[in-house]
């Protein structure tokens, strides 16, 4: 029997996966963790937590299996996108990884646009920058830590560390390269016109892979550390969105893929790499052959959900939240959430916009301000479809994944907000089954990804319909929260500023 094993390393766990050629999942664990906010507005995560994690996490999928670790055929990976890890000449890590959701880099970000049109940054890598995004993170290294930035001999993406770990060879994958703003996305390499504006050496950055080769094979070293067997082949791998976009199937051009984890992601394929020319969605290379994908995020999606539950209403027991809110109608009975909690990406790409309630009387209760915040979520999410659909993108199917799929409620408002059917993926772990699909590939266990999704990816066949009256309320409900940044656009820098006077 041929296994293959899948590993997630996400925002707040690692996650690993044992899975047979069948998608049938052998053993499974997962281990959560915390971001390190050790100032307002950064994110960090330590490199080697991931690495001690993956340990412990697949040595118990291994042993969940029933097999030792000789019995995989290969090993694939999935990662959070964007984040920086920066090495010395020893392969030591220099710092805490600086991850996505980091809004530190305002400053460069301000910088980098007033030297440089959106039509110049579009023609160079066909995306914005955005804080959080490696070329930024790299920039105030530059300028902040110049003694652990001279020492830098090569970055990473989080994901690639953890492989670097496991078989001692540095690289990155297309999928990935394509988050760090520093990768030209339509000809696949990295972009010198952008680092010599900027002034970094292109010579920081690895050598890139595509997500299904064979980048290197499981060390001695790693052997002893861990549940792994040296000489197991193992795969690039690939950025997270990536791979829940193949473990739900999505490598055709008219799928909509809608994750609602922490952050919330559109994804959706392309066949050319076309791009908003305002910068407002992102155009990166899909882990297909000859394709990309059109990616809009929201920074505060689940995320949002997490901080009304641990930080105003003390209750993270997140079937009983859903259970309140459906206590009250759609729409809240007024009341607008914004979910700008970390800043906003799609549409607006504006690291200083805030969270915000409106509409607030005194009868609201816990349950509107529930609902109101998966409302907001969804309402953010149609921000970006709408540019989709500007761009000539004709969307058939929408399927939700992550952990806003286990919520009925939040699958209903989705569909009732877009107004469109929602399917939902039987296929559990998406993102580990993405990484197992290219490990299969690799060691041609699979004929092609195409052949592995038609083999394994599954959906309900019932999907989640609109409701009508539900919709008509919503769509009032957007004209007014699209208005809502605008109105308060120049009010968030200001806010920022007096929050960062008084030291918070």
């Amino acid at each position: 029997m041929s296994l293959l094993m899948g590993i997630d390393i996400g925002t707040s766990s690692v996650k690993s996966m044992v899975m047979d050629t069948s998608g049938r999942v052998l053993g499974f664990a997962q281990m959560e963790y915390d971001i390190n906010i050790p100032v307002s507005g950064y994110a960090e995560q330590n490199p080697d937590d991931w690495w001690e994690l993956v340990k412990k996490t697949s040595a118990q999928a291994i042993m969940k299996a029933g097999i030792d670790g000789g019995a995989l055929a290969g090993i694939g990976f999935s990662g959070q996108m964007h984040g920086l890890v920066a090495l010395d000449k020893e392969g030591q890590v220099l710092r805490p990884s600086i991850i996505w959701c980091d809004q530190r880099s305002i400053p460069q970000k301000d910088e980098l646009e007033s030297r440089i049109t959106t039509e110049q940054l579009g023609n160079m890598v066909k995306n914005s920058v955005s804080t959080g995004f490696l070329i930024l993170s790299l920039l105030w290294m530059k300028e902040n830590e110049p003694d652990l930035y001279s020492r830098i001999d090569r970055v990473m993406l989080p994901k690639d560390y953890v492989r670097y770990r496991l078989t001692g060879e540095m690289g990155t994958d297309t999928t990935d390269a394509s988050g760090t703003s520093a990768y030209d996305t339509a000809s696949l390499h990295w972009s010198e016109p952008l680092m010599s504006l900027v002034g970094i050496d292109s010579k920081l950055f690895p050598a890139v892979g595509k997500p299904w080769e064979i980048a290197g094979y499981v060390a001695k070293q790693a052997e002893s550390e861990s549940c792994f067997k040296a000489g197991t082949p193992v795969v690039f791998g690939g950025a997270d969105q990536a791979m829940q976009a193949v473990g739900n199937g999505i490598i055709e051009s008219g799928d909509l893929s809608v994750t609602i984890g922490t952050g919330g992601q559109l994804f959706t394929t392309i066949d050319q790499p076309v791009y908003d020319k305002r910068l407002r969605t992102h155009t990166f290379v899909h882990a297909v052959p000859d394709r990309w994908y059109l990616l809009g995020a929201t920074m505060s999606a689940g995320l949002s959900l997490k901080w009304l539950s641990s930080q105003v209403l003390k209750n993270s027991d997140y079937k009983a939240l859903d259970r309140k809110a459906k206590e009250v109608p759609a729409g809240s009975d007024g009341l607008l959430f914004l979910p700008y909690l970390a800043g906003d990406r799609t549409p607006h790409m504006d690291p200083h916009a805030s969270g915000m309630f409106i509409g607030l009387k005194l009868n609201h209760n816990d349950a509107h301000l529930i609902r109101a915040v998966l409302e907001g979520v969804c309402y953010s999410l149609r921000d970006g479809v709408e540019i989709i659909r500007s761009l000539g993108v004709d969307l058939k199917r929408i399927i939700i994944s992550g952990g806003g799929a286990k919520s009925p409620l939040w699958s209903q408002i989705l569909a009732d907000v877009l107004n469109r059917d929602v399917y939902v993926s039987t296929t559990e772990e998406q993102a580990c089954v993405g990484a197992s699909i290219m490990a299969g590939v690799g060691v041609k266990l699979y004929d092609s990804v195409e052949q592995a999704c038609k083999t394994i990816v599954k959906l309900r066949e019932n999907p989640v319909q609109p409701n009508p009256g539900n919709h008509a309320v919503y769509d009032r409900q957007y004209a007014v929260y699209t208005k809502l940044y605008e109105h308060n656009r120049d009010l968030f820098p200001m806010l920022n500023t007096i929050t960062n006077e008084n030291g918070v």
